[in-house]
C-alpha cells in the first residue's frame, strides 16, 4: 500500500463520448465503461465488477448511500454494505490496531511503522486468527468482497493462502498492488477468488497491469487506480493511458486520505501525446466524507 497523505479521483477507460453525469457522495463524472459486445460475438461476463466505477473510500465512515453503478470501498470500522450497489470492504494483513493479539510479529515493512500497524508473521498462530477474526466479521455484515491490504510485505505464496482461506467465507478478494510484489505475481492475479486489482501512486502503470492480467488469463479483469495527495500528476499520467485499456479506472481524493472522490473528466480513448487534453482540471468537489 503507497498511501501518502491526503486526497482519490475516478475516469473510466474505453470510448470517448459524452460524459455521463452521476449525483450522490463522493460521485465522478465521465467514466469510461467498457465497448459493448459485437452482436456476432456476444460474451457473457463472469465478473460482476466489469465496467463498474470504483469509489475507493477507506478514508471516511461515511461512504454514502451506494448506486447500482458503482462499487465502493469501504474503510476498516464501517460495518455494513451501502444499501445499492456493490460494495467491498477493506481488510489488512497486518494487525490494524496494532494491538498486539496476533503475534509474534515481523519488522520488516516501513509502510507498518508509518500507519502504526503491526506487521504479522505469517508463519505464526497470529497470522490465521487475524484473518478469520476479520472475515467472520465481514461475512456477518453481509459483504461479499473485500480488499486485503499490504500483501507486498510477504510472500505471493502467503498472500495466495490468505485468499484461499477468504474463499472458505465465500468472500471474494480484490488483490492490492501486485506490481510490488517480490517475484512472479502471476499466481496472485490468476488466483480463481480475485475479481479485481487495485494500484496505488507508483505501484504500476495501465500498460504493466494490462501485461500482468493477460498473463493470468483475465484481460477484462477490472484495474482501479487510485491516489490522493501529490498524486494528482501521477493520476493524470495514468488516466491519460488507462483510456486505452478496457475496464480500468482512476481515482484521486481531495478530503483526506482516501476521504472522497471529486469530479474529474474522463480521458478520452487517446494517447496522451495527443493534442487533447486527457484530464481536465477539477471541478467543484460533490462528495462527502471526513475533513483534512
Amino acid at each position: 500500500m503507497i498511501r501518502e497523505t491526503i486526497l482519490a479521483m475516478t475516469t473510466f477507460a474505453a470510448v470517448a463520448g459524452a460524459p455521463a453525469a452521476f449525483a450522490g457522495a463522493s460521485d465522478l463524472v465521465g467514466p469510461h465503461l467498457p465497448p459493448a459486445a459485437s452482436a456476432s460475438a456476444p460474451t457473457v461476463s463472469t465478473n460482476p465488477l466489469e465496467g463498474k466505477l470504483l469509489r475507493y473510500l477507506i478514508g471516511t465512515d461515511k461512504p454514502g448511500a451506494g448506486s447500482k453503478d458503482k462499487v465502493i470501498e469501504v474503510a476498516y470500522r464501517v460495518q455494513r454494505p451501502p444499501a445499492k450497489g456493490l460494495a467491498i470492504a477493506y481488510c489488512n494483513l497486518f494487525d490494524e490496531e496494532n494491538t498486539g493479539k496476533y503475534g509474534p510479529y515481523l519488522h520488516t515493512s516501513d509502510t507498518a511503522v508509518q500507519y502504526g500497524e503491526g506487521q504479522i508473521d505469517p508463519k505464526g498462530p497470529g497470522w490465521e486468527k487475524n484473518l478469520r477474526e476479520q472475515f467472520e466479521r465481514r461475512k456477518r455484515q453481509g459483504f461479499t468482497y473485500i480488499e486485503l491490504d499490504n500483501p507486498d510485505a510477504y510472500t505471493v505464496e502467503d498472500v495466495v493462502g490468505a485468499i484461499d482461506l477468504a474463499a472458505s467465507y465465500g468472500l471474494k478478494v480484490i488483490a492490492k498492488n501486485p506490481g510490488l510484489m517480490q517475484g512472479d505475481a502471476t499466481p496472485y492475479v490468476a488466483h480463481h477468488n480475485v475479481f479485481g486489482i487495485i494500484v496505488e501512486k507508483d505501484a504500476g502503470t495501465p500498460q504493466e497491469m494490462d501485461a500482468l492480467r493477460s498473463k493470468a488469463g483475465k484481460p477484462k479483469l477490472p484495474v482501479w487506480f487510485v491516489a490522493f495527495g501529490d498524486g494528482r500528476p501521477w493520476a493524470d499520467t495514468i488516466a491519460s493511458t488507462a483510456a486505452d485499456h478496457e475496464n480500468m479506472g482512476v481515482t484521486y481524493s481531495t478530503r483526506g486520505e482516501y476521504g472522497n472522490a471529486t469530479e474529474v473528466r474522463r480521458a478520452p480513448s487517446k494517447l496522451a501525446s495527443s493534442v487533447d487534453p486527457a484530464v481536465m482540471p477539477l471541478g467543484d468537489d460533490v462528495s462527502v466524507g471526513r475533513e483534512p
